[in-house]
């Protein structure tokens, strides 16, 4: 078979799909790896063969510049919204229409490129990640099954529809009408790698699959393997709040890092090198790795401090270790309330934190609750033992393809 994976740009967005399209590239089958040029380097460095198609959303910088700063200026907002965006006031509702016309904008600059490698390649499916709307748009053209990818949490979010739903934004709309199809707003089939205790809705018949970690490409750095004198606690916080509002949107994690000292214990700060030195220089027990996938670092650390991105939270979720999720954006704010409830992590809002001045002692007493209150721990290990227990990709290939024969 020939299976066209589509992605929108980032890479929260793209590394999710790469264990499920590896597993069908090792059973034997095709696979295109697709989006837009800016995004090249990081499909290349999968390893599959990759189609670069369209080009940036054609959408006014102030339009951009609005929806960043907005992400990550929010006030918080419940833990579960995405289940009832109802509930949610004119202000909110606002903000996610604006994101949907923004993804829906990213589309429509993939699209037709898209449409016409797939009617020169003839994929028997398509996999889109849940932001990519060019996907589904792409696979009704094309006349073939639309799979969904999810990628955790912030999947649970339909910013396709006109908030609060059910029915489509005009801009998704107009994606299917350029080519004459019916709109669809549901998928043929879904897969989702968040484990179901985490998860913020669960839709009928989504296909389970095991967690599988890729983060990038890179070496483990040296080092880390070996027995630990004290505690290796790793503070990260992704590659988007400090380009969106500044230092003052890595402040609390600079915070953690003093507190993880503070407390006798050995610290790894993961981080873009711009913002590590901003943050710097820090004592010996601090060490930075710049761009290091965190698949590597986390087997070798007792905690971690994070920002709330799915990948990341999952990716520690594998290892087994208990987090600190301090959020700055409603998708962060559903990670961070699920892990939370989960019992494997502590759930703080950045934005309280700024305006609180005990911050720092609160963040220093959560990092020392997660390594000296057991519970957190045994939580962590049985969210590591749910996530193992769902079927590996190369199980769910086999189900897709099973079901793409029928």
């Amino acid at each position: 078979m020939r299976i066209l994976f589509t992605v929108f740009g980032s890479r929260p967005h793209l590394y999710p799909l790469v264990p499920l399209a590896w597993a069908f590239r090792a059973a034997g089958h095709e696979v295109r790896m697709t989006s837009t040029p800016v995004w090249a380097a990081d499909l290349a460095y999968t390893g599959l063969p990759v189609i670069t198609v369209g080009g940036s959303p054609r959408v006014p910088a102030a339009m951009r510049d609005e929806l960043a700063t907005a992400m990550f200026t929010q006030e918080p907002w419940p833990v579960d919204w995405a289940a009832d965006v109802g509930a949610l006031g004119p202000q909110r509702l606002a903000y996610l229409d604006l994101a949907g016309r923004y993804l829906a904008a990213a589309a429509e600059a993939m699209l037709d490129e898209l449409v016409a490698f797939g009617q020169d390649w003839n994929p028997h499916a398509v996999v889109y990640d849940s932001f990519s709307y060019a996907g589904p748009a792409a696979a009704a053209a094309l006349g073939v099954p639309a799979i969904r990818h999810l990628s955790g949490t912030d999947s649970a979010q339909r910013l396709e529809l006109a908030q609060p739903g059910p029915g489509p934004l005009p801009e998704y709309a107009a994606l299917f009408e350029r080519f004459g199809v019916p709109v669809r707003t549901e998928p043929w089939s879904a897969v989702d790698p968040t484990p179901p205790s985490m998860r913020v809705t669960a839709p009928d018949g989504l296909l389970n699959m095991r967690y599988v970690p890729y983060n990038g490409p890179g070496t483990e750095p040296d080092g880390l393997i070996g027995p630990r004198s004290r505690p290796r606690v790793c503070v990260t916080w992704g590659h988007t709040i400090s380009a969106a509002v500044g230092a003052e949107g890595i402040l609390p994690f600079g915070q953690a890092v003093d507190a993880i000292t503070a407390l006798g214990m050995d610290c790894l700060v993961a981080a873009p090198e711009a913002d590590l030195d901003r943050l710097g220089p820090w004592p010996d027990s601090v060490r930075a790795l710049a761009s290091v996938p965190l698949n590597v670092v986390l087997p070798h650390c007792d905690a971690i401090v994070h920002q709330g991105g799915d990948g990341t939270a999952l990716t520690a979720a594998v290892a087994a270790i208990p987090q600190l999720v301090v959020t700055a954006s409603p998708e962060a704010d559903m990670c961070g309330g699920r892990l939370a409830a989960t019992g494997a992590g502590i759930h703080l809002r950045h934005p309280q934190l700024r305006r609180d001045p005990a911050g720092p002692a609160v963040i220093r007493d959560a990092i020392h609750a997660l390594l000296t209150e057991p519970g957190h721990a045994a939580a962590a290990h049985g969210l590591a033992a749910e996530i193992a227990r769902q079927p590996a990709p190369t199980e769910v290939v086999a189900t897709l393809t099973n079901l793409l024969d029928t």
